[in-house]
């Protein structure tokens, strides 16, 4: 045994009220050695974990959410729709621009261009207020304010973002009612607007084009019209940061056979493009590799959280080399979920703990903030419906037959929402991620140690049949505060008191919460 284990051992002793033996009759303990160094991988902010919140879904609007997101710990509410952001005009309530792809642009043919949006900005901005969130909102960057279903772009008239509209929506979000929202991200997967493929039905990988009315599409035009876009915002509010969207990509997959070097390609680009990096405070990255990369097998899809490192590794690389020493340009991972389109895995215990183990590993490697989508998605697919949302929609698959099941009550939490409050346990109040190894490859270790001092060790168990034995390795005496701990099946996080757990049943995860012996 360690000495650092040793010292974990008599903190638990002395809380337990037991003997400790003498160290030197002490027997390594059973099963996986989780050390914890005293190395800080990353800085956290408090405000790291988020939601997002797409307009077209009417539960957001619901009284009870202000305290729904408060019981999960969340702290920011990011105002995005996906690809109807840019179609989206902020002002009389809300309205949306004909798509300048068409009515059947992919998938669902982005039919909410016909429908208003579900709840205002201003109740947007109230909720995020009520539940003591701060807010991130994407701006309107593919269609202008004069492209209306009575007037609509055309080939020969095209009417792409504006950005005085987006500089009219800080001035009415943070001048007039003084909603304080810091960060704003301009447009929305803007690379997936059909730039490589002009005259192709689909964006790179297949998908629906983002609606974008601009004639030029490169990720050049996209940066140099970011930057008008950033002077016009900052006039209103100096105390703003501005995002643009980055590809993020695997970079031991760029081949010329796979989606991945269009991101490259979208990256170099954009960020080479004279005068960006100073226009800007961060890159908004879309995190959804484990669909890309294939893992269709839980035990894959748990696995996933191994390509974090490399990838962000190479968005930092990138970052850096375009900023230069100067300025340093953050990452939000916007977007992050197993799959962007329906998937049964998300409701179940696998994503409960894919949520936990991969916005861990994003923020150890340099991700400052993780949104999650969604707060409330909806049913998509088949019987084997999968609901991206962390609550129940209430509602039934699109294609219901009356043999399949519909969702449970509208605000039923999914798996994902209770291991959600167990990464903002672990998260609160913000700090640093420590250097963690673990002896097992099913057995996932993270450790943060919090502003006040606390050290939260987070273990999560992905062995689906076995349960795993563990014994911490620590950077110095601490004693057991509490365990937060999770299991499949489990309605609701458990709270134990007194000694810290020793193994993890299959699919389950705790953070330990320890704090210094003086």
């Amino acid at each position: 045994m360690s000495k650092r284990t040793i010292a974990l051992a008599a903190g638990i002793a002395v809380l337990a009220g037991s003997a400790l033996a003498p160290a030197a009759e002490a027997v390594t303990p059973p099963g996986v050695s989780i050390t914890v160094a005293g190395r800080i991988t990353a800085d956290v902010p408090a405000d790291a974990v988020g939601v997002n919140t797409p307009f077209w879904n009417s539960n957001f609007a619901r009284r009870d959410t202000p305290q729904l997101i408060r019981e999960a710990g969340i702290t920011t509410l990011s105002f995005n729709a996906g690809a109807p952001s840019d179609l989206y005009h902020f002002d009389h309530g809300g309205w949306l621009s004909p798509d300048p792809y068409g009515p059947y642009n992919g998938q669902g043919g982005f039919a909410y261009q016909d429908d208003k949006p579900q709840f205002t900005f201003d109740q947007f901005a109230q909720t995020a207020q009520a539940a003591g969130a701060g807010m991130l909102v994407h701006v309107n960057y593919g269609t202008g304010p004069t492209d209306t279903r009575e007037h609509p772009g055309t080939d020969d008239d095209q009417k792409p973002g504006d950005p005085q509209e987006a500089a009219a929506w800080v001035r009415y979000a943070n001048v007039t009612h003084h909603y304080h929202v810091r960060d704003w991200v301009i447009g929305e997967e803007a690379y997936l607007n059909g730039w490589n493929k002009p005259s192709g039905p689909t964006a790179p990988g297949g998908q629906a084009r983002e609606p974008d009315a601009h004639p030029d599409k490169s990720p050049q035009a996209y940066a140099r019209n970011s930057i008008e876009y950033a002077k016009a915002m900052k006039a209103v509010d100096p105390g703003i940061r501005i995002g643009v969207e980055l590809f993020p990509y695997d970079p031991a997959k760029v081949d010329e056979s796979r989606p991945d070097r269009f991101g490259k390609q979208w990256d170099e680009a954009m960020l080479g493009t004279p005068g960006l990096a100073d226009a800007i405070d961060f890159v908004d990255v879309h995190w959804y590799h484990a669909r890309y990369a294939g893992a269709k097998t839980e035990a894959l899809l748990l696995a996933d959280a191994a390509a974090t490192a490399p990838a962000m590794a190479t968005v930092r690389s990138a970052l850096d080399r375009a900023s230069g020493p100067g300025h340093r340009i953050d990452i939000v991972a916007g977007e992050t979920n197993l799959n962007n389109e329906g998937d049964p895995r998300q409701r179940t215990a696998a994503g409960a703990l894919y949520l936990l183990d991969s916005n861990l590993s994003l923020l150890e490697n340099g991700v400052s903030q993780v949104d999650w989508w969604a707060l409330y998605n909806g049913p998509e697919g088949g019987k084997d419906w999968g609901d991206l949302g962390l609550l129940s929609s209430g509602t039934c698959p699109a294609h219901w037959s009356g043999l399949q099941p519909c969702e449970p009550p509208v605000g039923t939490p999914f798996a994902p929402y209770q291991t959600m409050k167990l990464l903002t346990t672990a998260l609160k109040g913000g700090g640093s991620t420590l250097a963690v190894s673990s002896g097992s490859p099913t057995l996932s270790a993270h450790a943060i140690r919090r502003t006040d001092g606390t050290l939260a060790v987070v273990v999560v168990n992905k062995d689906p049949q076995h349960a795993q034995q563990f014994h911490l390795d620590l950077p110095g005496p601490y004693r057991v505060q509490r365990t937060l701990a999770w299991h499949q099946g489990d309605t609701a996080p458990t709270l134990h008191r007194g000694p810290a757990p020793t193994s993890l049943t299959p699919y389950s995860a705790a953070v330990i919460l320890l704090t210094p012996r003086r």
